[in-house]
C-alpha cells in the first residue's frame, strides 16, 4: 500500500513539472504591484516623452549585457540603431549574460535623464570619434555601445528602470 503511494506521488509529480510553458521570468516584484501596458517599441521610438514616469512592458532583442558590472543591458527592436538602455537598479543584482541576443519582454519605469549624464554621454561621443587608435583602445576608455546609445537622435535621454523579464 505504502509503495502505491510512493509511486502514485512520483507519478504525480513528474505529471505536474511536464507541464511548464518554457517561459522563464525573473520578477521581483512586490505584491500589489500593477502590470505595466505593453507598449510596441516603434511607438516608444515615435513618442518616448508619453511614456515618462509609466511602467510599460517592452519586447526587444538584447544587443549588449554589461560585462563590467551586469547591472545594464540594451535591446533594440526592428532598427538595430535605436538602443533602449535597461538599469538594472535594486531589483536585481545583475542581468545574466546569456540574455545576449535573447528576445526578451521586459517590464520597467520609463525615466528621462538629462543634465550631467547625458553631457558625459554627448561628451564620450565626441572623444570618441576624434580618437585614434584600435578598437581595443576605444573599448577601455568607453562603452561602445553607450557611445552609440548617446549619438542616437531617439530614446538617447531615456532609461528604463528594470522590473522584470521574461525571455521568449
Amino acid at each position: 500500500m505504502i509503495k502505491r503511494i510512493f509511486y502514485f506521488v512520483i507519478i504525480s509529480a513528474l505529471l505536474v513539472s511536464c507541464g511548464s510553458t518554457g517561459q522563464k521570468e525573473v520578477s521581483s516584484k512586490t505584491e500589489g504591484s500593477e502590470k505595466g501596458a505593453k507598449v510596441e517599441f516603434a511607438s516608444l521610438i515615435a513618442n518616448p516623452e508619453n511614456y515618462v514616469g509609466k511602467n510599460i512592458i517592452v519586447e526587444g532583442k538584447v544587443v549588449h549585457v554589461c560585462t563590467e558590472t551586469g547591472k545594464k543591458l540594451f535591446i533594440v527592436g526592428e532598427n538595430p540603431d535605436v538602443r533602449l538602455y535597461v538599469a538594472a537598479g535594486e531589483n536585481i543584482s545583475k542581468f545574466p549574460m546569456e540574455l545576449l541576443g535573447s528576445m526578451v519582454s521586459i517590464e520597467g519605469v520609463i525615466t528621462k535623464v538629462g543634465g550631467t549624464v547625458l553631457a558625459v554621454n554627448e561628451q564620450a561621443v565626441k572623444e570618441t570619434g576624434a580618437m585614434t587608435g584600435t578598437g581595443e583602445e576605444m573599448k577601455k576608455e568607453n562603452c561602445e555601445t553607450e557611445t552609440a546609445l548617446a549619438a542616437q537622435q531617439s530614446l538617447s535621454n531615456i532609461r528604463m528602470q528594470y522590473k522584470s523579464h521574461t525571455v521568449k
